[in-house]
C-alpha cells in the first residue's frame, strides 16, 4: 500500500529453475559430466545425509581434440546444498584426487558456481566441495560448458533431483 504523492517506479527479477522444466541435454564440440564423491572418493548417488560434505568433480573435454579457451562452467546447485567456500575455509585433505586441474578464475555465488576455464583434447577435472544442509527433494539443474565467445561450443549435463534425507 502506498500513501502520500508522488508516484512509485519498482522492479521484481525472479530467477531459478521451475520444477517440470525438460533441459536439453547436448554436447556440441565440449563434452562436460558432474559426479559426487564423499570425502573418501566413493561414488555417492542422489540421496544424500545432512550434514554430508560433498565432493563435486566437473569434467571437462573438447571433442574435436581442439584447443578452447575462455570456457565458463556454471553448475546450478541444488538449493538443498551449500557451497564451502575454499577462500574462506581450509582446503580439506583429500589425497585421492591426482587428477585436479586449477580454474583460471571461480565465481561463487549462492545458487551457483562457476569455473573460467580453456578445455583441450584431454579431460580436466574441476573439483569444489559442498555441504547437504537442508532435507528435502531438490532440483538440480544441468552443469553446463559454455564458450563465451563462440556460442556453437557448448555442453549441457547432468539434471535432475536430489534427495537429502536426516
Amino acid at each position: 500500500t502506498i500513501n502520500g504523492n508522488g508516484s512509485l517506479y519498482y522492479f521484481l527479477e525472479v530467477n531459478g529453475i521451475k520444477e517440470g522444466i525438460n533441459f536439453k541435454e547436448e554436447d556440441s564440440h565440449l563434452r562436460v559430466r558432474k559426479a559426487f564423491f564423499n570425502r573418501f572418493g566413493q561414488p555417492l548417488g542422489n540421496t544424500i545425509k545432512q550434514g554430508e560434505m560433498i565432493v563435486v568433480k566437473l569434467s571437462l573435454v573438447s571433442m574435436d581434440g581442439m584447443n578452447v579457451d575462455n570456457v565458463v562452467l556454471t553448475d546450478m546447485i541444488p538449493s538443498g546444498f551449500e557451497i564451502e567456500n575454499p577462500r574462506i575455509t581450509d582446503e580439506r585433505e583429500m589425497n585421492w584426487i591426482k587428477d585436479k586441474y586449477e580454474p583460471t578464475y571461480f565465481d561463487i555465488r549462492d545458487d551457483r558456481i562457476n569455473f573460467y576455464v580453456s578445455s583441450g583434447k584431454t579431460v580436466r577435472n574441476y573439483y569444489y566441495t559442498v555441504r547437504a544442509v537442508n532435507t528435502g527433494n531438490f532440483l538440480m539443474g544441468p552443469v553446463s560448458a559454455d564458450a563465451m565467445y563462440d556460442g556453437e561450443y557448448h555442453s549441457y549435463n547432468g539434471s535432475g533431483w536430489v534427495r537429502i534425507v536426516k
